[in-house]
């Protein structure tokens, strides 16, 4: 396909002379690239900016090879089909599309757009600026305009504010301003419901949200701050507004900035006088303690009691297991009853539904298709139940007198009353019942013992003797904490190990780990590979709400407080006799 390109050359005093030339195929390209049909020197045009195709009946297909997209007949779009006389703007440059002269399939003029052209449509386009330039006069709209705000902003919203059935009239209208019109911004999404009653908070017009209407609503809200414990004025004696500020959005009740906390925090010492046993805390990317953690430990009536103290190196955790970590995630993999298997952290720690703290680990789903319990060769399919001590010598007692009394249990070692083979309903004599339980006894206590002390129990837990005859043997008791960090909240689910740049190891060293008292549990320093403070630039910006709660009581809740804050005051009131 033979195409006509016409250029229009502009010489002095308003004279232009033409250049012709001619491309071969079926597509035109523009742009500023060296190697496109119709080259544009502007440097607000792409290398490739747009193409032209020929189409049947003289048509023309244009096509923009930008996001911008293109102006053609002063129309901004991405791909259209026009005819001739179609006109194509790119930056500077206008390309008038042609009839197809003789000779040519298809044909386009190309000119340069004036500079006066240009300021002549961006005047055009442009708004007035000043009451100059319309036909309006400056006092007059002045007045009108400021009698009109004054009545509809000011006038209608005080008499709804004081009249409630205009109120109602007003709020039934819609076009006209009511109450709201005195909104700060944009209420909290939980105080949306009663938006329209400014009263429900605002006791009286132009005063603070005190806090027995906070109360109203948030009675039960457990007390943020019990001023006996903590005697600061910054939380004793400060107001529900001072922290929890509505018309800030619907997210911005609640305030997380940094602030919040180390105005009181970065010297905590020096405010309370020495009294605090907290350290002071500021910045979490720069002053911030090492935590403190929770491990196993019990009372001496054997409950579960953890004990809260400093992470540090060489601290361990005495969970009552014996679990070699190295071992299990060898990446060479297990041998196991079936087969070699290669066992990865997941295979064992499954995070919660929310994602917050890992759920125990199953023996049943977890380690018994490695750790079988089977106990007699005759029946390897048959397992004593991972549980408490007088379980397994109950069942092991079962099996063997059935065992024992059924007859047929094929071992040298039996008395012929066990081995013998009997027919159903066959009777024993007294003599020989006795006789088969004492060996199904005898031989439940020395697998009992087998277990528990030799091949199975003692691999993982620590066995002592038992205190009594019917519990022979006692097993350590095994126990994680489960909550590490009791003062602080962590989930796993923001730390997908799905992703790429996380995975279990980013923050515990677990294939490190021989024995089962190592604390895999990571520091502070740890966390700042990633988490810096508020203000961090190259990290993820952590405040310390983020990972603390406020100050909630156990068990004071707000109205309780309110209470007791009106009791001193009433006491001190003199009393009218």
């Amino acid at each position: 396909m033979r195409w006509l390109i016409r250029r229009v050359l502009k010489r002095g005093k308003g004279s232009v002379s033409y250049e012709d030339d001619t491309h071969y195929g079926d597509v035109l390209t523009i742009g500023r690239g060296s190697d496109q049909a119709i080259f544009v020197p502007d440097m607000r045009v792409a290398l490739e900016h747009a193409r032209i195709t020929a189409v049947a009946s003289g048509k023309y297909k244009v096509e923009s090879l930008i996001l911008a997209g293109i102006r053609v007949n002063n129309e901004l779009t991405y791909a259209t089909t026009v005819g001739p006389g179609a006109m194509v703007e790119i930056g500077t440059t206008r390309i008038q599309l042609l009839e197809p002269p003789v000779d040519y399939e298809a044909g386009a003029e190309i000119s340069t757009i004036d500079k006066a052209e240009i300021a002549a449509g961006v005047k055009a386009k442009a708004l007035p600026t000043s009451l100059s330039q319309t036909w309006l006069a400056k006092r007059t709209p002045s007045w009108v305009l400021f009698f009109a705000i004054a009545l509809l902003f000011i006038v209608l919203p005080m008499l709804a504010h004081y009249s409630p059935g205009f109120r109602e009239t007003l709020n039934a209208t819609p076009v006209v301003p009511h109450q709201t019109a005195w909104q700060a911004g944009e209420l909290a999404s939980a105080h949306h419901f009663f938006g329209e009653n400014c009263g429900a908070c605002h006791e009286a017009a132009f005063k603070w949200v005190r806090d027995t209407s906070c109360g109203v609503c948030h009675g039960n809200t457990p007390a943020h701050a019990d001023p006996v414990r903590f005697n600061l004025p910054e939380l004793g004696e400060a107001r529900c507004a001072h922290c929890h500020r509505d018309h800030n959005g619907q997210k911005g009740l609640i305030r997380d900035d940094q602030v919040l906390c180390d105005d009181c925090h970065k010297d905590l010492k020096t405010r309370s006088g020495g009294a605090s046993a907290l350290a002071d805390v500021a910045d979490f990317g720069t002053a911030h303690p090492e935590f403190n953690v929770n491990l196993p430990a019990w009372t001496p009536d054997g409950v579960f009691a953890p004990k809260r103290t400093v992470l540090a190196q060489g601290l361990e955790e005495q969970s009552g297991l014996k679990f070699p970590h190295d071992v299990h995630l060898d990446p060479e993999g297990l041998n196991t009853p079936d087969g070699v298997r290669r066992l990865e952290c997941e295979s064992c720690h499954v995070a919660d539904a929310g994602g917050a703290i890992m759920k125990p680990v199953d023996f049943e789903t977890m380690c018994q298709d490695c750790h079988r319990l089977d106990f007699d060769v005759r029946e390897p399919n048959r397992q004593v139940p991972h549980g408490k001590v007088p379980e397994v010598i109950y069942m092991l007692d079962e099996f063997y007198a059935r065992r024992a009394l059924e007859g047929g249990y094929n071992d040298t070692t039996a008395p012929t009353v066990v081995q013998i083979r009997r027919r159903p309903g066959q009777i024993l004599s007294q003599q020989e019942q006795v006789e088969a339980l004492a060996w199904a006894r005898s031989r439940a206590r020395t697998i009992g013992e087998s277990l528990f002390t030799g091949r199975a129990c003692t691999t993982c837990h620590a066995v002592s003797p038992g205190r009594n005859p019917g519990e022979p043997w006692q097993i350590a008791p095994v126990r994680v904490a489960g909550i590490w960090y009791a003062k602080a909240h962590f989930t796993h689910a923001a730390h997908d190990t799905t992703v790429d740049t996380m995975t279990c190891e980013s923050c515990h060293a677990a294939r490190e780990s021989k024995v089962a008292t190592d604390l895999l549990i990571p520091g502070v320093e740890n966390c700042r590979q990633c988490h810096g403070g508020e203000s961090a630039k190259n990290l993820v910006p952590t405040t310390c709400i983020q990972c603390h709660k406020y100050h909630e009581h156990e068990a004071l809740i707000l109205s309780e407080l309110q209470a007791r804050a009106k009791a001193p005051a009433a006491a001190a009131t003199p009393q009218t006799p």
